[in-house]
């Protein structure tokens, strides 16, 4: 068998090469569902977020930031809005949370998928719509108008909305 110069047959070459390719074909997936869950932990971190500082706002104002009961939120679907004060959920910035959460994952918000909020002032709902990485009916944030697609937190008035 002929040696390249550092002492190897290309058998040995070969077999080290096919290891490799091994590892990372166990590697790759492992590491993409760690994202994934890192991904949906910051999720969850956000929408608690949100409840907490609307939480906040309703017992300084009696309500909650009103959007005249249309959805608001930073895809194009629903207004492109952004997260400073004028941002997706009137009036929480920068008295209750600092800027709103925009999605952990950079494909989002697209046009039809992202964060988006609604509220009649008495109740109100927040979701990330078609985001979110994993599901199933024991997500403390599963949204019951669109399980498959959505997370949500809300009053109990908009839980169905």
């Amino acid at each position: 068998m002929t040696k390249n110069n550092a002492g190897f047959t290309i058998i040995e070459l070969m077999i080290v090469v096919m290891i490799l390719a091994l590892l990372a074909g166990i590697l790759v997936p492992v590491l993409a569902e760690g994202s994934a869950s890192a991904r949906d932990s910051r999720r969850a971190h956000d929408l608690r977020a949100i409840q907490a500082a609307l939480a906040d706002y309703r017992e300084d104002f009696g309500g909650y930031p009103s959007t005249g009961g249309d959805w608001q939120g930073d895809s194009d679907a629903d207004g492109n809005m952004g997260y400073d004060l004028n941002g997706y959920i009137p009036a929480l910035v920068p008295d209750y949370l600092p800027a709103l959460p925009k999605d952990p994952d950079p494909r989002y918000p697209n046009a039809t998928m992202g964060y988006a909020y609604r509220s009649d002032g008495v109740d109100f709902k927040c979701i990330a719509r078609g985001t979110p990485e994993s599901y199933g009916p024991s997500n403390p944030f599963r949204d019951p108008s669109a399980p498959d697609t959505n997370w949500q937190v809300s009053s109990p008035g908009g839980y169905n909305w």
